[in-house]
């Protein structure tokens, strides 16, 4: 089992798959003999409206969901810096110690 991510042989990328149109080919061909042997003008009402109706989405395609786009909503975010009041403290602190440590370098 080939667990590199890589593609190794098979059809290359954009190739039509043979089967796969090989039969459409074919479906259409017996779809399209069925259609021309219906005899439209002997159905009744009913049976015409289920012919459209069945046959009707694969004409026309339906319409496309649209969503609804969102309002750009803006915010601001205001930064409270707490550590502002310790920030003397601790630089004081540091201090002290830095000149302790000096004093014994010396």
């Amino acid at each position: 089992m080939n667990t590199t991510g890589n593609k190794y042989g098979g059809r290359t990328k954009g190739t039509p798959n043979k089967l796969t149109s090989k039969i459409k080919d074919k479906l259409s061909s017996i779809i399209s003999e069925a259609i021309d042997s219906l005899e439209i003008e002997t159905m009744s009402k009913s049976e015409r409206l289920k012919l459209i109706q069945l046959g009707l989405p694969y004409i026309v395609t339906k319409p496309q969901i649209e969503e609804p786009q969102q309002e750009e909503q803006k915010f601001q975010i205001e930064i409270i810096d707490r550590l502002g009041k310790y920030k003397n403290k601790t630089t004081n602190q540091d201090n002290k110690e830095l000149k302790r440590l000096s004093r014994q370098i010396k």
